[in-house]
């Protein structure tokens, strides 16, 4: 059941454009509509005791969280205590055991019930605070500041289907104006660039697939976007292929940043960078390898592992997200902020494995290609149905010829391995998840071990 707030937000969007237009032009104070959990959060700026909100919410658990109550007599004192006394948790151990993560001493009237799907195929459901939808919009708001958006009207290209009479629909409250991913074409970007245009818009809120196939069929359509600052994206990797079209080819800065439903940690590029810069006021963030041992050297792959610091209803503690990152430090020279960076983030690790022929894998990241080889394309896509073959899927753009067909088999080839089949497809779109949210590998291996 989701808030009131949540159901204003998105039932607003079915007035008429021509009224929303008109809200939209009068909503010069957003952060007002968003109510005070938002503005408390929005001025939030290292204020926030860290280790202090850690220490309580863990022994909150302890003391009322039937799950941790079982395995812990004590509370914990400090970050350090925290570290060596509690264990890490996954995804399977919630699932397998959800109401025991419960909260037996809040008000659960104040939490809404959400459930997410997930790889292993049994949906997780959790309780999540009902202000927390205008929390979260404090922390993206200042993130895509550092993207140089300060409340300005954004385009929306994310998970929407409209309705066939309608181009795009207006959300006067979050000033959006959203069009429908599913529908890309070389006429609906026309139509799309024009209402960017209209209503002055220069950022642009999107998967980053589909900021990609935008910016391809608006630069096949000879149209010029250099009036737009920056793609605000997230939910995706930003993959190579796209960010050569989109910031490269185009001069258009794609600022990203990672999040997950659990809404344990979160963090994205600065003005400067494309390390993922953590928001420690936001949950508590370690990168811990094999052994659930943390991770502090430059270069080494862990994965990301967060505890909330305000859900009380159902906390999860020291949750292994099942994504992965490379650590880069502490402190960006860039922005010159003392913040921990990572970079290089893999969404669920199971989900990139590529495997052989003798049951061994490999990952996406060891079938990259060369910077060079990535200009002659618009597009790549991993498909495997059983170990040892994988089918490359590859869009051709106007620099690509012959010449280049056995270069790109060469490499794969070679990157696979001799023993392994390797068939390239040349196709004009890559495959779309019904979410409207792209995967660079599509594969029935998932479960192999």
């Amino acid at each position: 059941m989701r808030s009131i707030q949540e159901d204003i937000l998105k039932s607003i969007t079915y007035n008429f454009n021509g009224l929303n237009s008109f809200l939209l032009k009068a909503n010069l104070w957003p952060g007002m509509l968003y109510g005070f959990s938002y503005q408390k959060n929005k001025k939030k700026s290292g204020g926030l005791n860290t280790e202090e909100r850690l220490v309580k919410i863990t022994n909150h658990a302890i003391k009322s969280v039937p799950y941790y109550t079982r395995l812990y007599s004590s509370p914990v004192s400090d970050i350090e205590d925290f570290g060596q006394k509690i264990g890490l948790i996954d995804r399977q151990i919630v699932a397998s055991h959800q109401d025991d993560f419960v909260s037996q001493s809040v008000n659960l009237k104040k939490y809404t019930s959400v459930t997410t799907g997930g790889t292993s195929g049994k949906p997780l459901r959790f309780q999540i605070n009902k202000n927390r939808h205008a929390v979260e919009l404090a922390f993206m708001h200042n993130l895509w500041k550092r993207a140089g958006w300060d409340n300005h009207t954004r385009g929306v290209l994310r998970n929407h289907h409209l309705p066939t009479n309608r181009d795009f629909i207006i959300n006067p409250v979050t000033k959006e104006v959203i069009f429908d991913n599913f529908r890309l074409s070389h006429d609906y970007v026309k139509v799309i660039n024009k209402v960017l245009k209209r209503y002055n818009i220069r950022y642009f809120h999107a998967y980053p697939s589909a900021a990609y196939e935008f910016c391809k069929l608006s630069r096949d359509a000879g149209m010029d976007l250099s009036f737009i600052s920056a793609f605000l994206c997230g939910s995706e990797s930003v993959l190579d292929f796209q960010k050569a079209l989109i910031t490269d080819e185009m001069g258009i800065r794609i600022f990203s940043w990672y999040g997950h439903s659990e809404k344990l940690v979160l963090g994205g590029y600065c003005e400067y960078s494309d390390h993922y810069h953590i928001e420690s006021e936001y949950g508590y963030f370690e990168l811990v390898d094999e052994h659930g041992i943390r991770i502090t050297e430059p270069g080494k792959v862990g994965e990301i592992v967060g505890t909330t610091y305000y859900n009380y209803g159902m906390p999860l503690i020291r949750y292994r997200t099942g994504d992965y990152a490379e650590y880069v430090g502490d402190m960006c020279d860039a922005c010159k902020r003392k913040m921990l960076l990572i970079k290089n983030i893999q969404g669920r690790w199971e989900n990139n494995r590529i495997y052989k022929i003798d049951g061994t894998y490999i990952s996406t990241t060891a079938l990259n290609l060369h910077s060079d080889l990535y200009s002659y394309i618009d597009g790549l896509q991993y498909v495997q149905k059983r170990p040892g073959e994988l089918r490359v899927l590859i869009i051709k753009n106007q620099t690509f010829n012959t010449n280049y067909e056995q270069l790109f088999r060469d490499h794969f080839q070679k990157s696979f391995g001799s023993d392994n089949q390797v068939m390239i497809d040349y196709v004009d779109k890559l495959i779309i998840n019904p979410n409207g949210k792209f995967e660079l590998l599509i594969s029935n291996n998932k479960k192999i071990n």
